[in-house]
């Protein structure tokens, strides 16, 4: 009966169509995320934990867009084939204790961050002694095992069911539930306790949160229209910060509350609907369906709008635009190294000295001429510099001619009197302090 309500054309435009498209989004927004938080110059308390969110938020999305691939797409097609129902009954039985683990991680997560947000704006004191990485990991720790122990009841496989299907000719195998799961105790007492702490109690506690934030918002807001001309770049530039951090989890929080709501009116029917009478329980079942259509769709949007919230900062933004232009640029400059080597083989006689003929000769030139026309007097200016300054001593193996990696490529551009790799000197922090410098000025003229 379920499977029938999901084959509808409701159910199979937002699960098998929507859903997936969105599941796609949400699980390239989460890598990129990855990308940029994990940058050396990004590392902080509050990246770890959106490192770890960003990872957690991977999982759902991906095993629900799976399961519907394979029962919308690939189940009609080998509906004789009794391994592909075999696995797919097992993968998902699976798939549903996998989602659930992780969504309840992410919730709490969630709460987590909120939490070290929370205790930064209130107490900025007592936020230098606990909020920091080696807290945050023992928290992340924590957390993972309560949402395993929360769901084991979802793995208490015990037994393999055999069903058939075209009269019988077909027989494919599942996994079949503890006996446990179908007693009163656990529809009555666990099942209500598991839900409340997956997600109501993180809901809860994330609306709590989300009111005291509002409030420091609006008092941040205030201070920075209240500054005047005399006010020092630096605190001016730790105001806006605060800001801009405390309005991205603000937007992180509503966006969960929102995007879970349909969720959380699913489970709350899910625990009254023993209350009701069977015929009462079929007509709400036909909404529940298309309730939980609805609620997916809301849990995939909230897994993948972190990317675009996390834009608001614009040390983000900067390294992401650092680090794309950076890795173009080097595919431009191997793309045209391998187009001019391959029609350097291609020539088979070739009249010149070296075995080149004039007109590779002439693209062999072009191979190794800089992309910048001013890049080679660069270059040659360092490295006057360089044998000027070292006593006219210099490895010629140093790779000062070849930025291999973006940490290299990000090494010239940090302060030279800086030990820190890490300060506030590098090449992103210093063109997000041009901008707002500039910004201050214009203001205030």
């Amino acid at each position: 009966m379920i499977d029938i309500h999901f084959r509808s054309p409701f159910a199979f435009w937002t699960l098998g169509v929507i859903s997936v498209i969105l599941s796609i989004l949400s699980d390239a927004g989460n890598l990129i995320n990855l990308f940029v938080l994990t940058r050396r110059h990004m590392r902080s308390t509050m990246t770890t934990l959106l490192v770890t969110l960003a990872w957690a938020d991977l999982v759902p999305p991906t095993v629900a867009s799976l399961n519907s691939i394979l029962f919308y797409y690939f189940l009609p097609r080998m509906n004789n084939s009794s391994t592909f129902l075999t696995t797919h009954m097992i993968a998902r039985a699976i798939f549903n204790g996998l989602a659930n683990v992780f969504t309840t991680f992410s919730n709490w997560l969630i709460v987590l961050i909120t939490t070290f947000r929370l205790i930064v704006v209130k107490q900025p004191l007592v936020a230098k002694t606990y909020c920091n990485r080696r807290t945050a990991r023992y928290a992340i720790v924590i957390i993972l095992f309560l949402s395993i122990f929360v769901n084991i009841p979802l793995f208490l496989f015990t037994s393999i069911r055999v069903y058939c299907t075209n009269n019988g000719l077909i027989k494919y195998y599942s996994l079949g539930g503890s006996p446990l799961l179908r007693t009163k105790f656990f529809s009555r007492f666990f099942y209500p306790i598991m839900v409340t702490i997956s997600l109501l109690f993180p809901w809860l506690i994330c609306f709590l949160i989300w009111l005291f934030l509002i409030r420091a918002l609006r008092s941040a807001q205030s201070q920075l229209t209240k500054k005047n001309v005399n006010t020092t770049f630096r605190n001016d530039r730790k105001q806006d910060t605060y800001f801009r951090i405390t309005l991205m989890i603000v937007c992180v929080l509503t966006v969960y509350m929102i995007c879970r709501s349909a969720h959380l009116l699913e489970v709350i029917h899910l625990l009254i609907a023993p209350l009701f009478s069977i015929q009462q329980q079929i007509y709400f079942n036909k909404i529940r369906i298309k309730l939980y259509c609805i609620s997916n769709i809301m849990l995939t949007i909230n897994h993948g709008a972190n990317f675009y919230i996390y834009s608001i900062n614009p040390k983000f933004r900067l390294t992401l635009k650092l680090y794309l232009t950076y890795y173009f640029r080097r595919c431009r400059i191997k793309r045209r190294r391998a187009f001019t080597l391959f029609h350097l083989r291609r020539k088979k006689t070739n009249d010149s000295l070296d075995g080149l003929s004039a007109q590779n000769d002439f693209n062999r030139s072009i191979m190794l001429t800089p992309s910048n026309p001013n890049e080679g007097n660069q270059r040659f200016s360092i490295n006057h510099n360089l044998l000027t300054t070292n006593g006219g001593v210099y490895k010629q193996n140093c790779t000062i001619n070849s930025i291999r990696t973006p940490q290299k490529y990000l090494r010239q551009f940090l302060d030279a009197n800086s030990n820190n790799e890490n300060s506030e000197k590098s090449y992103v922090w210093r063109e997000i302090e041009q901008r707002l410098k500039y910004h201050r000025r214009n203001h205030f003229q």
